[in-house]
């Protein structure tokens, strides 16, 4: 009973954000040579008369391809880094390559295999997602294979075929991105609200949760004390998948915390504006 609700609020998320893509689209891109950008990224309301400022925002952006190589490692690396807490030069290094290798493993530069190794760089925290991740990949008839490993590498081309497209990332921008490491303790203040009060995504949120959320949250609340960071950047969806003649670009968000055990950043939260398909499979781990 209890896969079977899973299995049906996912399905109904996922027809909520159907319904709100094709309302922002529609709603979308109607000057796409506005103004130049402001200078910081925030602010932008959900009021409708409003949408044409974040539109003109994200579209004003002067992009870069994203393909693994020296030139996207020296973008990576100019993202400016803010310090609310101290981290060493083995942690910097190693966030940098965390945002790095998301974007090649999800561009051309990506595959099923290395998609499957990023999903699980951290380990698997949910095994009720792994099987509902099964069932619906068995409803779907595609092979799952028998190690975590071919399931997510499966799963990472079925959710591509879904979305109609081979790799999600064609052009990434990071005006205005910058990592933003802070502390935490007591209790966890989610991403989610600070977006919010913010004006940081205007409408039609996609959201992400792994399981281990909740473990960061039992943490914080037996004292424990826990280093995290924030990005932003923008990606661009490849050419000739968008139904409108545009191609869609939206607004990442991601919150990573650092794991001493592991001597890795792991992920807590993750958002996109819901206007452009990003369908990726961390609630599953």
């Amino acid at each position: 009973m209890k896969t079977l609700s899973i299995r049906v609020l996912y399905f109904a998320l996922i027809a909520v954000w159907l319904a709100q893509s094709a309302c922002v689209e529609q709603e979308g891109v109607s000057s796409l040579t506005a103004a130049p950008p402001k200078s910081h990224y925030g602010g932008f309301s959900s009021h409708p008369d409003s949408l044409q400022i974040f539109y003109d925002y994200i579209h004003g952006q002067e992009m870069m391809k994203v393909e693994a190589g020296a030139a996207l490692r020296q973008a990576v690396e100019a993202i400016p880094l803010d310090l609310g807490a101290p981290i060493d030069l083995a942690q910097e290094a190693t966030l940098r390559d965390w945002l790095y290798e998301f974007l090649v493993v999800f561009s051309a530069s990506g595959s099923d295999s290395l998609a499957a190794a990023f999903y699980l760089r951290e380990g698997t925290y949910n095994p009720e997602g792994i099987e509902f991740l099964k069932e619906f990949l068995a409803s779907k008839d595609a092979p799952i294979g028998d190690t975590p490993f071919a399931l997510f590498a499966v799963g990472h081309r079925k959710v591509l075929d879904i979305t109609k497209r081979d790799y999600f990332f064609e052009n990434v921008s990071f005006f205005d991105s910058a990592f933003k490491v802070f502390e935490m303790q007591e209790a966890y203040d989610s991403y989610a609200f600070y977006l919010q009060t913010h004006g940081m995504i205007p409408k039609a949120t996609l959201n992400f949760h792994p399981k281990l959320r909740g473990e960061v949250e039992e943490a914080l609340q037996t004292g424990e004390s826990l280093i995290f960071a924030d990005v932003m950047f923008i990606v661009e969806e490849p050419a000739g998948v968008s139904p409108w003649p545009w191609q869609g670009r939206t607004p990442s968000f991601f919150r990573l915390v650092w794991d001493p055990d592991k001597a890795m950043w792991c992920h807590v939260e993750a958002y996109f504006s819901g206007g452009v398909p990003q369908d990726f499979l961390f609630n599953f781990i």
